[in-house]
């Protein structure tokens, strides 16, 4: 059995390491991609303190945290 090798990335926007391909944006973590632009997201599953499956760490800039809190409290 071959053994795949994943390559890396780090995004643009939070800093965190990802696999590339795991988003639809290569710059851009699953998480960063979907809250900008509405990407599909990621279905994380963390274990580690990494997703299993994108290996995003659970980093948010502040603009993302921003963005997300206002989604939060809008009615």
């Amino acid at each position: 059995m071959e053994i795949q090798k994943k390559e890396f990335a780090v995004c643009d926007e939070c800093g965190s390491l990802f696999i590339k391909g795991s988003s639809q944006m290569m710059a851009l973590c699953p998480e960063c991609a979907h809250i900008l632009y509405g990407y599909p997201n990621c279905p994380h599953h963390f274990q580690n303190g990494r997703c299993i499956h994108c290996y995003w760490d659970g980093s948010e800039s502040d603009y993302i945290t921003h963005l997300k809190n206002m989604r939060e409290n809008d009615p």
